[in-house]
């Protein structure tokens, strides 16, 4: 069985998808599984996709999710999370998106830090996001750093720097009857409402390094909802909960 599996979300990504991927089949550390979990994208991204699927490494998953009506009743990419969660082997798991690009050795060094000391069940890294406009063009670049250990990461730690030792999932899902939420209320923050939940038992472990970088383009879904002009994706989804919602909700849990 595969030490790592590597559970990553695509749609419609075509200018970033294959970047992506290479940067995860191209990692020091070899020795893992990367589902590649795409919710029915168009031609152009799967066509950058398709050269990476004769890696055995690889598994590829495509829903047939078509309608605004059907992409809006769940959160997509958790419910994509949770199937691949299901058919991981890894002892470890983290996560990656279709425009996340991970630095050579992230693995090699999550890895290590987790086998090395059991009593950290979650980490997480310093990370970069450059935040793009419609041409493509870098407008603002921020860093997350990883300094200390968290326990209130909603909306302070990004998913895609965090790996986990599998047995989170099993305490999550025995709590709250599942991995990730699905519930559309979410879209916007679901890895924060993931980690909330994690954040009932566990905390987030620090490592400074800076081991992957994020693009936010005129495509990502943090993008749409705070646009002038809302798309029709925006508009069929139902009122979303907050960050602080979340923070508040777990400061109340630690003074508890």
């Amino acid at each position: 069985m595969p030490k790592v599996s590597v559970i990553m979300t695509s749609y419609n990504k075509s200018d970033y998808v294959a970047r992506s991927i290479k940067s995860i089949l191209s990692q020091t550390f070899t020795d893992f599984e990367l589902f590649i979990m795409d919710d029915n994208s168009n031609e152009a991204t799967l066509a950058e996709i398709r050269p990476f699927l004769t890696d055995a490494r690889v598994r590829f998953y495509k829903s047939d999710i078509s309608d605004v009506k059907e992409r809006t009743e769940k959160t997509r990419y958790a419910a994509l999370i949770n199937q691949a969660i299901e058919m991981a082997e890894g002892e470890y798991v983290t996560y990656a998106t279709d425009d996340n690009i991970y630095m050579p050795d992230r693995l090699e060094k999550m890895v290590n830090e987790l086998d090395g000391d059991r009593e950290k069940a979650v980490i997480y890294s310093s990370s970069k996001t450059y935040h793009l406009n419609q041409h493509q063009e870098v407008v603002k670049e921020t860093v997350r750093p990883a300094e200390q250990i968290v326990w209130n990461a909603p909306c302070a730690i990004d998913h895609c720097s965090v790996m986990h030792r599998f047995s989170v999932l099993e305490t999550v899902k025995a709590a709250f009857g599942s991995y990730w939420d699905e519930s559309p209320a979410f879209y916007r923050i679901g890895d924060a409402r993931f980690f909330w939940r994690v954040n009932h038992f566990y905390p987030f472990y620090p490592i400074s390094e800076e081991l992957d970088l994020n693009y936010i383009t005129d495509q990502s879904i943090h993008y749409q909802l705070f646009a002038e002009g809302k798309n029709e994706f925006v508009h069929n989804l139902p009122p979303q909960n907050t960050c602080r919602e979340l923070r508040e909700s777990l400061k109340k849990l630690r003074k508890g």
